[in-house]
């Protein structure tokens, strides 16, 4: 399968203007994925825009608009384009694609009063209002999701520097929080295992956990190869900042509600994923 292809910033610019110039009412438009990032400066180009509209009145408007400009309606191509929950995937004829969004990505993550304040107003295309997600709230959007790009557009917001205090605060106030807690602390884990990158705030949202969550984050330890105690402390102290003694109280709790699996080999205890 072919590459698709990359749009920079004037291309993307000139897209965004034609859709402007094709609205029958004013619309604003937020941006939250790859294309808010080439507009901060984040990324030389993207392959999709992420547009996020916050009423089913704005979705129509600026769906009609990329219709007249040369977009046409087209099905998700892969299972993650239906987990990301787009309300529509519109696709021009040299593969720019927008993906639309109704207030709620990922399915149950949804674009908050909070979200809108911290945004910043990007340009106006005649009745069309482009406005930028902050980049704390991109990297949580991008926490939400299993795709590797996305792991990698989180490395390089958090090397350009981010609030993290504001990704926890946003992903502890969500709808059905304990849900999103459980997939950022998996990616800040691959991040960390990945590229280095310790968060600071990984220890707080496991603290404010339920047993689910520890489960998750126990289980993707064990299931990359670390099975003595031994290995899983030193990797929980390394990622987390926890203590010998908690982690040992956590696999306690595991092993009895079977959620890992322990045996004895030689005078060292091996856990392991059942």
């Amino acid at each position: 399968m072919n590459e698709r292809r990359m749009f920079g910033r004037e291309s993307l610019d000139d897209a965004l203007r034609s859709i402007g110039e094709q609205l029958r009412a004013p619309v604003t438009v937020h941006l939250i994925g790859g294309c808010a990032m080439a507009f901060m400066g984040a990324k030389p180009s993207t392959k999709d825009i992420d547009a996020v509209l916050t009423s089913k009145r704005d979705v129509g408007v600026f769906s009609a608009a990329l219709e007249r400009t040369g977009f046409h309606k087209t099905r998700p191509a892969s299972l993650e384009y239906q987990k990301l929950g787009t309300r529509a995937i519109f696709r021009r004829a040299d593969n720019m694609q927008f993906d639309v969004f109704e207030r709620i990505v990922c399915r149950k993550l949804e674009i908050t009063e909070r979200m809108v304040s911290r945004s910043r107003r990007y340009a106006a295309f005649g009745p069309l209002e482009v406005r930028l997600i902050s980049a704390e709230d991109i990297f949580l959007f991008k926490g939400m999701t299993e795709r590797e790009g996305d792991l990698e557009d989180m490395r390089i917001l958090a090397e350009r520097g981010l609030n993290w205090d504001v990704v926890k605060e946003e992903c502890l106030r969500q709808k059905k929080r304990l849900i999103w807690e459980s997939f950022l602390l998996d990616r800040l884990v691959d991040l960390e295992r990945r590229f280095g990158i310790k968060s600071p705030i990984a220890k707080e949202l496991l603290a404010s956990a339920d047993f689910e969550l520890l489960k998750v984050v126990f289980r993707k330890i064990v299931g990359e190869g670390y099975t003595t105690f031994e290995e899983i402390a030193g990797e929980v102290s390394k990622r987390l900042g926890y203590s010998t003694s908690w982690t040992r109280k956590q696999l306690r709790g595991l092993v009895k509600a079977q959620a890992l699996h322990s045996t004895r080999s030689g005078r060292r205890v091996v856990y392991s994923v059942k």
